[in-house]
């Protein structure tokens, strides 16, 4: 699973329910990042490397906006070895 995944054809989504809640709920938050990285993710290939590339833009711009959390980085990248059955 990644912080980004494919909704429909050529259509990506914020997979926020697996943010951490404070974030999740945050509507601000999430409407500047959309704002923010728009321009970087559209046009990009929905492929395992087009989505790892999302996934990653998601995760430094939430890191660039929240420095002093320690590991953060590494447990919103962890998401990606989750898997719903």
């Amino acid at each position: 699973m990644r912080l980004v995944v494919q909704e429909g054809p050529g259509e990506l989504c914020l997979n926020y329910t697996w943010l951490p809640t404070w974030l999740g709920i945050n509507s601000k938050f999430k409407k500047d990042m959309e704002d923010h990285l728009k321009g970087q993710i559209v046009g990009l290939t929905l492929d395992e490397v087009g989505l790892e590339k999302a996934h990653r833009l998601v995760i430094d711009y939430i890191c660039s906006k929240n420095p002093g959390i320690e590991g953060l980085y590494d447990y919103l990248d962890a998401l990606k070895f989750v898997s719903l059955k």
